[in-house]
């Protein structure tokens, strides 16, 4: 048995000293070297961490974890000088919240505000239910914490109202639910309802129709309301894309904000900043929204003059403007690939459509209300959503940023007709953060962390994908997990396989592989897949075996329930694709086995992709070196993480990719996984799942 380490590499330091004493570097078990202060942390937060420290006395089995205290100085050394930036990846099991939490909670005042950023509802909910609590516990001074998120979550009392003299709304027992719902609620927050409604469209709040303090509803209203608790708070819990949004508010409008100003923002789950951030400042427009608005206008013809006939009219136009990207044979396309010879008129089109919207949003403006506020507060709301929708199709057909792609995806779900998005999207948000979040003229400071937030030992790339300066007040630490990977974690992979390719004998072989395995760990395994054509092929194949385990699959039921039945089943195999890869926590023996069908390239195909490639090897970069592998090996290390989530967890990572072990890239994603073992053999897997379970661990691993 050969012990496989990956080898040292080195952290990136500080690139101002952390203080007076020099830094030190020193191994940590995990075989990588990390970054450690050698200046002491703050005596007041310090004692948090100790041995018999604030911690320990509340949370039973708490231990000193050398990587978590290594990742406070680093979080404390940029809150403490405000503008400071601090690049944070902390492995599994360091204890990543508690390292922020405790220092924005030292810090944080009403007149410097903190804002808590994640990516997820689910680490949202985590954070606002179970951990700023515990931290509010144990902190000698209150703090005041708020929870916000973006107005489309909160019901609006006028829509509401306006909705409940409607004929769509008469006998549906869910609008009566919602109406009853709205009397007793103190948040109004979506989230509450106990199932989905599927015209919450028509009840949200919305920026088009809302009138501010001239509504009636003003007092109460639950967005507003929840507004003002952040206005007050000294910490606001947010998420990247309620974060990205206020950027872009004051990017047009600097007078204009949703948030309030603030001192410092912690992003947790800051690999997803740049999605997030591209999503934000670009624009999005379904094929289903016009129709929609247009539904709403006809249902006002009973209570104010329309125009049915020039409804009819434009309903059609659009119709023919979205025909040809409905019918895309590709998911995603460029939209003048995809409309080819046409396309220009249907730049023509969408000029043609947006003249009319605009045309019936000037014939609601004059619209006789007769003096019904209600009515009133309806009419206005859909004109202004109506020239918002105007000026969405002039800049999807007609706008000119350079740095903005046009490109559409089409798909349907559960046997819905098809719906098409087309997409008005910046190639890189870095010259967009460098500006509004990362200048040297910022006036706040920003944490950025995630357990997996490096590529190739270092964040140049994402550095250079997010624009945060080379050479500015930057503190970075990569500190590996505490978790004993080389004695409780094996890594297989299958050299002799050919490589990936999409015909039926390879499909064949991964589900064989994978049913070895299955049975092998007696269930309790996650497969991860990188598409949904090859989940689907081989979940197909696996069904036909019959392996005895509960085989549960990727849309069948909610993503919550389906995690819930794995762990209740404890023998469950779960097959699933991106939404898996991450923020999916299952610890202890209920999973033992993850399965990765190939590396995670992305879609070299997909017109965002594409483009960014482009802007690459534009700048004299190395596409594959400098875009492709790095994404690939932050995706990689997500779908790593799901296995080993508390210190006595064991199992098996199963990466079916020879090209691990055949290519010189290969190399660059081993080095950086975890340190389990490794080997090319099934039955050395076989062996090791064989023993989970077991008082004593005798598996081994070879390396051929």
């Amino acid at each position: 048995m050969r012990l496989l380490l990956p080898k040292p590499t080195r952290a990136i330091s500080a690139r101002r000293p952390l203080s007076v004493a020099d830094p030190t570097l020193t191994a940590s078990a995990t075989g990588i070297i990390l970054l450690v202060m050698t200046h002491p942390l703050p005596a007041s937060l310090a004692s948090y961490f100790d041995e018999d420290g604030v911690l320990a006395k509340a949370l039973p089995g708490y231990h000193i974890r050398q990587e978590q205290r290594q990742a406070v100085r680093a979080i404390t050394r940029a809150i403490g000088q405000r503008t400071g930036i601090a690049l944070v990846e902390a492995g599994t099991g360091v204890g990543k919240t508690l390292a922020y939490l405790l220092p924005a909670f030292l810090y944080a005042r009403p007149d410097r505000k903190v804002i808590v950023s994640s990516h997820t509802l689910a680490l949202q909910a985590q954070l606002w239910e179970r951990d700023i609590p515990l931290v509010a516990s144990l902190t000698p001074h209150p703090v005041s914490v708020a929870l916000l998120k973006g107005r489309g979550n909160y019901l609006c009392l006028q829509d509401t109202a306006a909705a409940a003299s409607e004929l769509w709304t008469a006998g549906d027992s869910q609008f009566a639910h919602i109406r009853d719902w709205s009397r007793t609620t103190e948040t109004g927050d979506v989230a509450e309802l106990p199932f989905n409604y599927p015209n919450w469209f028509d009840v949200r709040a919305d920026a088009d129709t809302c009138r501010g303090a001239e509504c009636r509803y003003f007092d109460a209203c639950f967005y507003y309301k929840a507004k003002k608790l952040a206005e007050e708070a000294a910490i606001i819990l947010v998420n990247h894309a309620l974060y990205f949004s206020d950027l872009a508010v004051r990017r047009t409008e600097p007078e204009a904000r949703i948030l309030p100003d603030n001192s410092f923002v912690i992003f947790d789950e800051a690999h997803h900043l740049e999605d997030a951030a591209a999503n934000t400042f670009g624009i999005s427009l379904s094929s289903s929204r016009l129709p929609s608005l247009l539904a709403k206008v006809k249902r006002l013809g009973s209570q104010v003059e329309i125009d049915e006939e020039k409804l009819r009219a434009v309903d059609g136009e659009c119709r023919i403007l979205f025909e040809p990207f409905l019918t895309s044979p590709r998911p995603e396309f460029f939209l003048q690939e995809c409309a080819g010879s046409r396309f220009e008129e249907l730049r023509d089109k969408a000029g043609f459509v947006g003249a009319m919207l605009v045309s019936i949003a000037n014939s609601l403006a004059k619209a006789d209300t007769r003096g019904n506020p209600t009515l009133q507060d309806r009419v206005d709301g859909l004109s202004r959503q109506l020239v918002r929708a105007r000026e969405e199709l002039i800049l999807l057909f007609h706008g000119d940023d350079p740095n903005y792609v046009h490109w559409g995806s089409v798909g349907s779900s559960n046997g819905r007709a098809a719906v098409a998005a087309l997409n008005y999207t910046p190639v890189s948000v870095a010259p967009i953060l460098s500006q509004e979040l990362f200048s040297d003229f910022r006036d706040s400071g920003a944490v950025l962390i995630s357990a997996t937030l490096s590529t190739g030992g270092d964040f140049h790339y994402l550095s250079s994908r997010l624009g945060i300066p080379e050479n500015g007040d930057v503190t970075q630490i990569i500190t590996g997990s505490p978790f004993d990977y080389a004695n409780n974690c094996l890594l297989y992979v299958p050299r002799h396989f050919p490589p990936p390719s999409d015909t039926p004998d390879y499909t064949k072989l991964i589900a064989d592989e994978m049913a070895f395995l299955t049975n092998a760990s007696r269930g309790g395994a996650f497969l991860l897949f990188t598409s949904h054509r090859m989940l689907g092929r081989v979940h197909a194949e696996m069904e036909r075996m019959n392996l005895g385990y509960p085989l549960l699959r990727q849309g069948e039921m909610p993503t919550s329930r389906l995690i819930e039945e794995f762990r209740q089943q404890e023998n469950a195999v779960l097959m699933g694709t991106s939404s898996f890869w991450e923020g999916v926590d299952v610890p202890g023996d209920a999973l033992r086995l993850v399965v990765i069908d190939r590396l995670p390239f992305a879609m070299p195909d997909s017109p965002i992709n594409k483009s960014r490639v482009e802007e690459v090897t534009t700048a004299g970069g190395d596409w594959f070196r400098d875009f492709s592998l790095p994404q690939a090996q932050l995706r990689l290390k997500q779908g790593f993480g799901r296995l080993i989530r508390t210190s006595t967890d064991k199992g098996v990572v199963a990466i079916l990719d020879s090209r691990l072990a055949t290519k010189n890239y290969g190399f660059q994603f081993l080095k950086h996984l975890p340190p389990a073992r490794r080997t090319f053999k099934r039955d050395d897997a076989a062996r090791f799942l064989a023993t989970i379970g077991q008082p004593v661990v005798e598996a081994g691993a070879t390396e051929e």
